[in-house]
């Protein structure tokens, strides 16, 4: 029984070891410019409730379940976003910091499997309005998550999500 105990608290150990040099966070970048003026982009993003237009895919908003509902207040920092969906999960999304050249908000999903907080730097360019996302996420509390971060091809693939999610307000901004 000694003998069991001690090869148990070894792989514990070791598997503990191993763990704590997996990445907790990953910083992933996407750039867009958008032929907008950064005073209407500021304001439009200040509404938590207009990111659900561009923020989720449309395969995503037709799923069975999906709905979404606003909480806090409805425009500037403290503006939440909360959605339920049976195929990615529930989460939600808040307004942290609202400025001239930047945004800050945090997600969260309901199984704490992933949280982030994410800057949506504004510059403004000859046509309109660059943004720059720098996206945080804390991988923390996911550990498969955690050991995929390892491959550099994890961060590419969100990098490449966070382009499309901006490419999708680029579209939306520009349409109306």
């Amino acid at each position: 029984a000694a003998i069991a105990l001690f090869g148990m608290s070894g792989l514990l150990l070791l598997f503990a070891t191993y763990t704590s040099l997996l990445p907790d966070v990953i910083e992933s970048k996407a750039q867009i410019e958008i032929n907008s003026p950064k005073s209407q982009l500021i304001h439009y993003l200040s509404k938590a409730k207009d990111w659900e237009e561009w923020l989720f895919t449309e395969n995503i908003k037709k799923t069975e379940g999906w709905s979404t509902k606003t909480a806090g207040k409805s425009f500037g920092e403290g503006s939440v976003l909360k959605w339920f969906s049976e195929g990615i999960g529930n989460g939600a999304l808040e307004i942290k910091k609202i400025d001239s050249t930047r945004i800050v908000f945090e997600r969260i999903s309901d199984n704490n499997s992933f949280r982030d907080r994410c800057y949506l730097f504004l510059e403004d360019v000859q046509n309109g309005t660059l943004i720059k996302m720098v996206d945080s996420l804390d991988l923390s509390t996911n550990f498969f998550a955690r050991y995929e971060a390892q491959d550099e091809s994890y961060i590419k693939d969100i990098d490449l999500s966070n382009f499309e999610v901006l490419r999708r307000l680029k579209s939306i901004l520009e349409n109306k």
